[in-house]
């Protein structure tokens, strides 16, 4: 064993590059082009953008134990690479924003932290104190929850590992009183793995609990974030914490000043936890909140590549952060559903009905929606109310945030794939009053860098989700419907943009960022514009 991996060292540098290397995306439209068969050598989950970095990963998962494997290869080449990724995966992005998802920025920190979970077993004592201080210096950075749940799943694993080192550096940070919010949260994640969740450890648990108390004092000023999703973080944590430092059956203890004393304090706050309804109400939702990361499971070769890929072609697996805002906004909802002023509560109780119609479900079902709504305006709405809760739903679908009454214009921009194009043009088709945005995948509504850029347009404009695959059936389908299909292209017949008289309905068909629009697309078009 000793000899495996010299002859790898003079390209190590090599090595670190192809670890982060991403096979060109496919272009079904290019004929020039062609798939490479997946190996079977590699996992059967293995994505097409991934295949030259996966034959580097496996090479690296199939060397022996840190014991069993040679000191020069442990130093001069796993080693070397470990710090060379941890650098690289440590960048800030520009101007404290988050990396944009699908950059080649966003694909390479995101590469990195996977490939440091894969390593993580050959970071030893010599150079944990070196990795641990940046890696929880990392955390500070603004990413993504995408690549955030790669750095705690490498934070876990290494703090398992080297507890004295990782565990304190732990403590000490959750105790820094100028944490971001994404910070603390992760901080509360990695340390709720390792005191009170799947990966108990040992170490917080010694020297009397002193450990254990110091995480407790970092966590628990964060009851009182004001961030929601950081709180509620909190709230699950110091609920479990608290009972394994102070035991909490004993009555409330007060000193000659009649003041509680510390361990009382505890237990007075673990109380209002356990006995208040909104709290009790999220810890039910998020009864397993500590015991989902799979640290053993993503930190080897299979497990990494196993799991599902997103739209930017990187890993996309769900972070406890948006686990915990989707559970926040419910349980917020079931809480406040009689608060609701009038016009929220009929608007529920319409999208409600039209949900049903469009499942098609059994006609008694539908009359029984129908007997709700006119019991609701029984009880609760005057009929003018009821009225004016009607025309205001439907008049919200016919104007934008200005006011303006939409035009019949649908904007299809199936061909564009980058997030940060798709969230301008939601914000122009908002602005210019347009009735439709049509896109490859809708979900990408909910990326953070959709959101920011879009500043909430996509709540005022339709959006529609159309394949590539299926374009040209629905371009068809659209010109029965009366619209005339516009392709924005330069050909030899187009129209120059302010010549054009556009029809009352009409879509607009946008091409690709460098191809255009490919020309089977071509053949549905009316006319085509050039600006």
């Amino acid at each position: 064993s000793g000899e495996v991996g010299l002859s790898a060292i003079p390209y190590r540098d090599d090595i670190v590059r192809l670890l982060l290397f991403k096979e060109p995306k496919f272009e079904e439209s290019a004929s020039h082009q062609s798939v490479t068969e997946k190996p079977d050598a590699l996992p059967e989950a293995t994505h097409q953008s991934s295949v030259t970095r996966a034959f580097v990963m496996s090479f690296f998962s199939k060397l022996p134990a840190v014991g069993d494997l040679s000191n020069t290869v442990l130093v001069e080449l796993v080693q070397y690479v470990i710090k060379r990724v941890l650098d690289l995966a440590c960048l800030q992005p520009a101007k404290g924003k988050a990396f944009i998802s699908g950059s080649d920025e966003y694909a390479r920190i995101t590469r990195s932290w996977q490939a440091l979970c894969l390593l993580s077993r050959f970071v030893t004592e010599d150079i944990a104190q070196q990795v641990a201080d940046k890696a929880f210096s990392a955390l500070s950075n603004n990413l993504h929850g995408e690549i955030r749940y790669f750095m705690e799943v490498f934070l876990i694993q290494s703090t398992r590992i080297h507890p004295d080192v990782f565990g304190t550096r732990l403590i000490e940070d959750i105790q820094k009183p100028s944490l971001t919010l994404q910070q603390v949260s992760s901080l509360l994640i990695i340390g709720g793995n390792l005191t009170i969740g799947r990966y108990s450890c040992d170490f917080f648990r010694s020297s009397k609990d002193v450990r254990m108390k110091g995480f407790l004092v970092g966590a628990l000023p964060w009851l009182s974030s004001t961030q929601g999703f950081s709180r509620a973080i909190a709230q699950l944590l110091c609920h479990s914490l608290i009972p394994q430092v102070v035991d909490v059956s004993v009555e409330l203890d007060r000193d000659e000043g009649n003041q509680l004393k510390d361990e009382s304090v505890l237990r007075s706050v673990y109380t209002f936890l356990e006995e208040n309804s909104d709290m009790s109400r999220l810890r039910k939702k998020q009864e397993d909140f500590f015991q989902t990361y799979d640290v053993d499971s993503v930190t080897t070769l299979g497990g990494l590549l196993s799991i599902p890929v997103g739209d930017g072609e990187e890993a996309n697996p769900e972070h406890k952060i948006d686990a915990i805002k989707e559970c926040l906004a419910e349980t917020y909802d079931e809480a406040h559903v009689e608060d609701a002023p009038v016009w929220k509560q009929m608007e529920d109780l319409l999208i409600n009905a039209d949900c049903n119609q469009a499942l098609g479900e059994e006609e008694n079902e539908g009359i029984e929606d129908e007997a709700q709504l006119v019991n609701f305006q029984r009880k609760i709405l005057p009929i003018d109310a009821l009225d004016l809760a009607l025309r205001s739903i439907s008049e919200q679908h016919l104007h934008n945030a200005a006011g303006k009454q939409k035009q019949k214009l649908v904007v299809c921009a199936t061909l564009v794939d980058k997030v940060p194009n798709l969230a301008g043009l939601a914000r122009t088709c908002e602005i210019f009053s347009a009735s439709t945005l049509v896109m490859p995948n809708v979900q990408i509504r909910k990326q953070d860098d959709f959101k920011s850029i879009s500043a909430s347009a996509d709540g005022w404009i339709d959006l529609e989700e159309v394949k590539e695959g299926d374009l040209l059936g629905w371009l068809h389908q659209k010109k029965s419907e009366g619209y005339s299909i516009v392709g924005l292209e330069q050909t030899a017949s187009s129209k120059c943009l302010t010549r054009m008289k556009f029809s009352e309905k009409t879509v607009l068909l946008l091409g690709k960022e460098k191809e255009g629009i490919p020309i089977e697309f071509l053949s549905a078009v009316d006319q085509c514009i050039e600006i």
